[in-house]
C-alpha cells in the first residue's frame, strides 16, 4: 500500500504540496496537461530550485496572467456574497466544472473533497451555505490549480493513504479580504477541528486553509504511525523567508508493510452511535439514508430495549474524518436524537478494486477482493443489478444468475 507521510514543521500551502509532489517523481508537463482538462485559463506553473535556512528543494508558483494579478486580494481569496469589488466564483460553479471535466474520476472525488471541506469551512465562518461560497477570481484560479493538481499527483503517485507525523500553523496575523485576523485564519481553524498541531513555531501564517483542505479532505490520518519501505523523498520550499524556522514541508513516500502476507490494508475510521426509541421504522429508515448520503461509509441499525421498557435501535455508522461532521449534523437533523457517541477504529481491508463489465444486459461493475492465498472474490454491484432487472423486466436473482454466468467466462 503506498502511503505519502507529510512532515510539515513549517506547515502546509498549496504550492508547497505541489512543489514537494513535482520533487516525488511527479512529472509536471502530466501535470500540466490534466489541469488542462479544466475550463480555466490565465495560469502558468513554475517549479525551480531553492533553499530555506540551508535546506534545499523545489518551490513551486502559480503565475497569473495580468488581469488576474490585477484584481488580486491578500489570502484566503474568499468572500461572502455582499464583496462584490472583484470577479468571483461560485464553489457551486467550480463543483460543476470539476465534475464535467476529462479528469478521471479518482482525481475528480479527491479535488472536490478537498474544495467541499474548504467550501463548508468558509460558509461556517461566515455563516452561509457551502454553494454561496464566493472564491475571488485570482483566488479560484489559485485554489483550484492547488487542489485539483494535488489531486492529479496523488493519483498519479497511486497513493492509498496519507498521514501527517506534524503540523505547525503559526503566529501573528494575516490580512485578507475581511481584515486582519489571528492565525491560523477562523477557515484553518474550523478544518483543523479535533487535529493534533502546534501553533508559534513563527510570527507568520503557516497552514493556509487551502494547505488544510487538501490534508482533511484527503482523509489524512494526523500524528498517526506509518511504517514500511521509503520509496522516495522530497522537499517542497515554501515562498517566504521566515526568520524562526525553515520554510519547508518534507513529504516521504513509503510502501509500507501489511499484516498478514503483505494482502491486508488499513486506514482509520470513526464508529458514531446513537439510541433511538422515540421514531417510527419509516423515519429511521429515512435517517439511514441522509446518513448515507452525508458521507456515512456503512450504516446499520441494532434492535434494543432501552430505560422505561421502550423498544427502539441503535444506529451506527462509520465515517471517515473528511465526512464526520456532516454525518454528525445529519444525525441531529433527521433524527430527535440530543446526543451521539463515537470512537475512533483501524480497519483492516482486503485489497479490493471496481471493475466493469459489458454484459448482455447491459454494463454492470463487480468488486474484486483479493484474499491472503491469492484467491480472488468478486461480487456484482448491487444497484447495477437492480437497474438491469427493473430495464429488462426480470427478477433480481435471474438478472445476477446471467451476469455471473457471463463474468465468469471473461476471466
Amino acid at each position: 500500500m503506498s502511503t505519502l507521510l507529510y512532515q510539515c514543521p513549517a506547515g502546509l500551502s498549496g504550492d508547497m504540496n505541489l512543489a514537494a509532489m513535482v520533487g516525488l517523481g511527479v512529472c509536471p508537463d502530466y501535470l500540466r496537461l490534466e489541469l488542462a482538462k479544466l475550463p480555466y485559463d490565465g495560469w502558468t506553473l513554475s517549479f525551480e530550485p531553492d533553499m530555506r535556512a540551508g535546506i534545499s528543494g523545489l518551490r513551486c508558483d502559480v503565475l497569473l496572467t495580468p488581469q488576474f494579478e490585477a484584481s488580486s486580494i491578500a489570502h484566503p481569496h474568499v468572500h461572502t456574497p455582499g464583496h462584490q469589488a472583484h470577479t468571483h466564483r461560485t464553489f457551486a460553479e467550480i463543483r460543476a466544472a470539476i465534475e464535467a471535466s476529462a479528469l478521471n474520476d479518482r482525481v475528480k472525488r479527491d479535488a472536490l473533497a478537498c474544495f467541499t471541506v474548504l467550501a463548508e469551512a468558509e460558509g461556517k465562518v461566515h455563516g452561509v451555505a457551502a454553494d454561496a461560497v464566493h472564491f475571488h477570481e485570482v483566488g479560484a484560479i489559485d485554489s483550484i490549480v492547488d487542489i485539483v493538481g494535488a489531486a492529479i499527483c496523488w493519483d498519479y503517485l497511486k497513493v492509498e493513504r496519507i498521514v501527517c507525523s506534524t503540523l505547525e500553523v503559526g503566529g501573528g496575523t494575516v490580512k485578507c479580504a475581511h481584515g486582519r485576523m489571528p492565525v491560523p485564519a477562523p477557515a484553518t481553524s474550523q478544518l483543523l477541528q479535533g487535529v493534533a498541531f502546534t501553533a508559534g513555531g513563527s510570527d507568520f501564517e503557516c497552514t493556509t486553509p487551502t494547505g488544510a483542505a487538501l490534508l482533511v479532505g484527503r482523509g489524512c490520518e494526523f500524528a498517526a504511525a506509518a511504517r514500511g519501505t521509503q520509496v522516495q523523498v522530497a522537499r517542497g520550499i515554501g515562498q517566504r523567508k521566515d526568520p524562526r524556522l525553515s520554510n519547508v514541508v518534507y513529504v516521504t513516500l513509503l510502501e509500507e508493510q501489511a499484516a498478514t502476507h503483505g494482502s491486508f490494508e488499513h486506514d482509520m475510521v470513526w464508529e458514531v452511535v446513537t439510541n433511538i426509541d422515540d421514531m417510527t421504522a419509516e423515519s429511521v429508515g429515512y435517517l439511514t439514508q441522509q446518513l448515507l448520503e452525508a458521507g456515512a461509509v456503512d450504516v446499520w441499525q441494532v434492535s434494543a430495549t432501552f430505560k422505561k421498557n421502550r423498544v427502539g435501535v441503535v444506529v451506527h455508522t462509520l465515517v471517515r474524518a473528511a465526512e464526520l461532521d456532516a454525518v454528525e449534523a445529519a444525525f441531529f437533523k433527521h433524527s430527535r436524537s440530543i446526543g451521539l457517541r463515537k470512537r475512533e477504529w483501524t480497519r483492516a481491508k482486503l485489497p479490493r478494486e471496481l471493475v466493469e463489465f459489458e454484459s448482455s444486459l447491459g454494463r454492470v461493475r463487480v468488486k474484486r477482493a483479493t484474499l491472503p492465498d491469492g484467491d480472488v472474490r468478486d461480487k456484482l454491484e448491487h444497484d447495477d443489478c437492480a437497474a438491469l432487472a427493473e430495464q429488462h423486466g426480470l427478477s433480481l436473482l435471474e438478472v445476477q444468475q446471467r451476469l455471473l454466468t457471463e463474468w465468469q467466462k471473461t476471466l
